[in-house]
């Protein structure tokens, strides 16, 4: 009963459908996933580099990474777990199809 209410609200009717949706949010995951690791190690954005600027032969440093870059970095690394929680159930639903 469970499985048959899972498998109609998630979008996908067949289990190759179901394998293509696994498929995507596996490398939306481990995207993620990289970037929050990325972030929550070096402090810095990873949409503004924060790289040393040479502005009239003069050099200006970036600002030092910041606690809530790191803090961005783990909620990163959260939503990239949900999406491999996600993965995990469409795998499974895919399965599911296959075998019943």
């Amino acid at each position: 009963m469970i499985a048959t209410i899972a498998m109609t609200h998630s979008g996908a009717n067949t289990p190759g459908e179901h394998f293509q949706l696994a498929a995507f949010t596996a490398a939306a995951a481990v995207l993620v996933i990289w970037l929050g690791r990325r972030q929550r190690r070096t402090g810095r954005s990873f949409i503004f580099t924060d790289k040393a600027v040479r502005i009239g032969g003069t050099l200006i440093q970036p600002p030092p990474p910041s606690r809530w870059n790191r803090a961005i970095g783990c909620i990163g690394i959260g939503v990239g777990g949900f999406f491999i929680l996600s993965a995990v159930v469409n795998l499974a639903m895919a399965l599911h199809g296959l075998l019943t």
